[in-house]
């Protein structure tokens, strides 16, 4: 995955560009929770990026567009390629959630999960279950609040 499990030097690599702190999404301070945020393009076009960390491996990505326009399939795909080859990615037509599997040989390396609601701004998503780490357990409700429709 090119985001989710990573370090946060890892990402700021990948984004090219250095973090800076972000609100946490989950509420979870007391367990580890601590996110960071990027920038990519400008006010006219592209992303607010939330990634949120756990013992230091990236658990959860926020999306958010940053012109406050609807999402279209194309800013989903952009969002989903981030994390991982969108043919890992299984997005049913009419749903707003979506889930992502990298196999190799060896068998499945690692999953997440996650929704968007075109009339959202934002897409979520999350690997809920790291052996030996805190589950994870959004609540899609309170997510929704932090993003409001604006």
């Amino acid at each position: 995955m090119n985001i989710l499990l990573q370090t946060k030097e890892e990402i700021e690599a990948h984004f090219g560009k250095s973090a800076t702190m972000a609100p946490n999404l989950l509420g979870m301070v007391g367990q580890g929770e601590e996110a960071f945020g990027f920038l990519t393009g400008d006010m006219s076009e592209g992303f607010e990026i939330t990634v949120g960390f756990f013992n230091g491996k990236a658990r959860y990505v926020a999306f958010k567009k940053r012109t406050g326009t609807p999402w279209g399939e194309g800013d989903l795909r952009a969002a989903l390629m981030q994390i991982g080859k969108y043919s890992n990615w299984s997005v049913k037509p009419a749903s707003e959630f979506f889930d992502y599997v990298e196999k190799r040989k060896k068998g499945v390396v690692g999953e997440a999960t996650g929704w968007q609601m075109p009339r959202r701004r934002y897409a979520f998503v999350y690997v809920p279950d790291v052996p030996g780490e805190i589950g994870i357990m959004p609540d899609k409700s309170a997510i929704d609040q932090k993003f409001p429709f604006s």
